[in-house]
């Protein structure tokens, strides 16, 4: 079982939460004597270490991962050793399944999304969107949670139901839509309507993907730099796992904090990695660094490919060759302080996620709306970006709005008017960064103290 607590008491304490919160009863507060039983599963960890709940168990990971990959034996954080407990190829299965249903349930809740927009994007924009979508309710959730100091196993079960009764909805506007297509597509097939492509698409096809494949092993799999920002993170991560706590502890040292670092805790990215890595027993590391790695990269070549369809009136071909040889450059031309630098070396870090997913894709919908303004699927889709982009990454806190702003200026400089619908639209996609800005200014300001 690969959870440290029994499923009924997880969702008693997770009803308990929500129901003091809903009625208010007052704040639900889990037992303190709770305590994840699972280990951190490296062999140099010390369970009087984790004990005691003073020390940080990411310093060992970290160590024991640098160690073994200056021996070339990065292959063991996921096939495991004999012995240690984990199951041979379980590790890697995990993470392969991970990343598969991942992308699955973005691009249904991206799918259903544009349904209701009444927008008909392409299959990689659709996954985008679904990204962006999962992270704003997300974030919702996880905020609600953090701020209150629960347990993490409180947001797995609470995040869990709600992701289900999403997806359950979302399946259910994209099989109805489904199929309405097929009616559609037997007409066409009745008329005679080519719909196989020609081989030279399918060869264009075969070489994007080759290229993402390359793209994503150059960037994930054969680098192997761990910075101090990573091992930071990933202290919080596994610390976060380990305590059954979220935010409450140093990344660094492992010691409680006195307050809560709302620098931070505003953005629920690596609670994220932290729920599947209680749920499924993978570690923070390897969920982060290989899975959340190659998402990025999948993610990054979605908005690129999107904006080349959007650019050459859905010419496959061209985007295809464009997106191409985006990746050529990304692999080959490293410059530092780049956003494609960034994608390489640190592709599993949310800094990586606003630079290379965020700010294009909002670049993205901002040139959709520039061209024209009046569709209002557009607005919905950059308002749903703009909702994420705290989600994703704190750096999207001041980037996004300052990306709207200038858009605005410039719309009305060019029109020579004030159109009060691209206005309002453009304050309506604002609002979710200003509150949020609004609080870490509170915060910064020392107006607003979580103490621990």
């Amino acid at each position: 079982m690969p959870w440290g607590f029994r499923g009924r008491k997880a969702v008693g304490e997770a009803g308990a939460f929500w129901g003091f919160l809903v009625f208010g009863m007052g704040e639900a507060v889990c037992p303190k004597s709770w305590v994840m039983g699972r280990k951190l599963r490296t062999s140099n960890f010390s369970p009087e270490a984790q004990q005691k709940e003073k020390v940080s168990p990411s310093s060992w990971l970290l160590a024991e991962f640098t160690a073994e990959m200056k021996e070339g034996r990065w292959w063991i954080f996921f096939w495991g050793r004999r012995g240690s407990g984990k199951e041979p190829g379980m590790q890697i299965f995990l993470c392969i399944c991970i990343l598969f249903f991942s992308v699955l349930i973005y691009y249904i809740l991206g799918r259903a999304f544009c349904i209701k927009c009444g927008c008909s994007p392409v299959v990689p924009e659709a996954v985008v969107l679904g990204f962006f979508g999962y992270f704003a309710v997300f974030q919702v959730i996880a905020e609600v949670l953090i701020l209150t100091k629960q347990r993490l196993h409180v947001l797995s079960v609470t995040w869990m139901a709600v992701l289900a009764v999403l997806v359950a909805g979302a399946l259910f506007v994209v099989v109805k839509d489904r199929n309405q297509d097929k009616r559609m597509g037997s007409k066409r097939a009745a008329l005679g309507v080519k719909v196989r492509p020609e081989a030279g698409v399918r060869i264009l096809a075969g070489i994007l993907v080759a290229a993402v494949l390359c793209e994503c092993a150059s960037a994930v799999l054969m680098q192997r730099n761990i910075g101090w920002d990573f091992a930071y993170y990933i202290g919080n991560m596994t610390t976060s796992v380990d305590t059954d706590t979220m935010f409450l502890y140093d990344g660094s040292s492992g010691v409680l904090r006195r307050t809560m670092e709302l620098r931070y805790a505003l953005s629920a990215f690596y609670m994220n990695t932290a729920w599947l890595s209680q749920v499924t027993g993978v570690s923070a590391l390897v969920l982060q660094k290989y899975v959340a790695g190659v998402l990025c990269v999948l993610l990054t070549n979605a908005v690129v490919y999107s904006f080349a369809m959007k650019v050459f009136n859905r010419d496959f071909k061209k985007s295809a060759v464009l997106v191409t040889i985006t990746i050529v450059m990304t692999i080959c031309w490293d410059v530092y302080d780049t956003s494609g630098q960034f994608l390489i070396l640190r592709g599993y870090e949310a800094k990586a996620y606003c630079a290379n997913v965020v700010v294009p894709a909002v670049c993205y919908l901002l040139y959709r709306i520039w061209t024209d303004s009046g569709d209002k699927s557009s607005w919905a889709r950059l308002f749903l970006a703009a909702s994420a982009s705290v989600a994703v990454s704190m750096s999207g806190i001041v980037l996004v709005p300052a990306m709207i702003v200038i858009m605005l200026l410039a719309h009305m400089a060019v029109e020579r008017k004030l159109d009060g619908n691209v206005i309002r639209r453009g304050i309506c996609c604002l609002l979710p960064n200003v509150c949020y800005l609004a609080v870490y200014f509170c915060y910064t300001r020392g107006w607003l103290i979580l103490e621990v």
